[in-house]
């Protein structure tokens, strides 16, 4: 079944999956899927489930559809799954229940050697581990609040820092201050990031960094969607390195098939050698947490549906094929 569209332009960007969990969605009483990760061979997806105050890492067989508890965590909110290249680890962000900042958290697939590290005074998020799996890859917020007085509280401030896997070594990428951001990914190599950045004065678009040095992009992309949800500036997220190095997968929105059925957020490609576009799917309705494995076959998002307020109420799981652009829905078990 397609998915119900929600039709507020304020809900195009959601910025990281992690603010889902603190200041978006409204909740339903059996819990709601709010961020994803996949693991390098597309076999295993990882969740936050978020129930009540608390949310929890989950992965989830993709043959199977079961599953299982990632930690023996009670309490606070865990966020924004990520595997290792070798797909031996997950690295996430925790935010302890009472605490005023988040920790990084880096952990064994099978919940085991839990490490711990947590900046004084920042919040962190994203984490996302390079491919020689020895440094952390996160975005940091400088501010939480609002630059309107009727607007809601966001993170904003947004740059992006590297670190050892201890937490040590801190040295900052983006010399920039973003207004938002979205979730990073760091190319195959392990020597450049993407995201999708917005300034309080400039417009959304796609921006890939050195990790070698801070300093500006060395590429910035703002594709032009077909029947774009907005013709000037394209409505752009969850940006992801494909095995090649050389293309992106990406959300974008455009208009839906009627004026009342709101924006599709649907999958792209981008070269990044001649900016050809490819439309992988068609008509998601509202759709987020694009995660694409590390060998490029498969690709996870979540669909939401919408209650008639227009407001995302439940998600759903699906897997695209992505050399054949099928598209499957997940069902699954064993989330409590």
């Amino acid at each position: 079944m397609k998915a119900e569209s929600c039709p507020v332009r304020a809900l195009a960007l959601l910025l990281l999956s992690f603010l889902y969990s603190l200041v978006g969605f409204a909740e339903n009483s059996s819990g709601v899927v709010r961020s994803v990760g996949i693991s390098p061979d597309g076999k295993v997806v990882a969740v936050a489930f978020h129930s009540g105050r608390h949310s929890f890492i989950y992965e989830i067989d993709v043959t199977s559809g079961n599953a299982t508890r990632l930690t023996n965590q009670t309490s606070g909110v865990e966020s924004s799954p990520s595997f290792s290249p070798d797909g031996r680890r997950i690295v996430f962000t925790y935010w302890p229940e009472g605490s005023s900042n988040s920790e990084t958290v880096l952990a064994n697939t099978d919940g085991s050697g839990i490490r711990h590290w947590s900046p004084s005074n920042t919040n962190d998020f994203s984490p996302v581990l390079s491919s020689d799996g020895r440094t952390i890859v996160f975005g940091r917020s400088g501010f939480y609040g609002s630059y309107s007085p009727i607007a809601q509280p966001h993170f904003h401030a947004w740059r992006f820092y590297a670190s050892d896997l201890d937490g040590t070594n801190v040295r900052q990428l983006t010399d920039e201050n973003f207004y938002s951001a979205s979730p990073l990914s760091v190319s195959p190599d392990g020597k450049r990031l993407v995201v999708v950045t917005e300034g309080l004065e400039t417009p959304q678009q796609i921006a890939i960094y050195a990790l070698d040095h801070s300093g500006k992009p060395v590429l910035t992309l703002r594709p032009s969607i077909p029947n774009g949800a907005d013709s000037k500036n394209p409505i752009l997220d969850f940006p992801n390195y494909m095995p090649d190095g050389k293309s992106i997968l990406f959300m974008a929105a455009s208009n839906g098939k009627r004026p009342w059925s709101g924006f599709d957020y649907d999958v792209y490609r981008v070269n990044l050698e001649t900016g050809t576009l490819e439309r992988l799917t068609r008509g998601n309705g509202f759709a987020t947490d694009l995660r694409v494995s590390a060998d490029g076959k498969t690709a996870v998002f979540l669909k939401w549906r919408c209650d008639w307020q227009g407001t995302p109420k439940r998600s759903s799981l699906y897997l695209l094929d992505v050399p054949t652009r099928k598209l499957t829905q997940l069902k699954v078990a064993g989330l409590n």
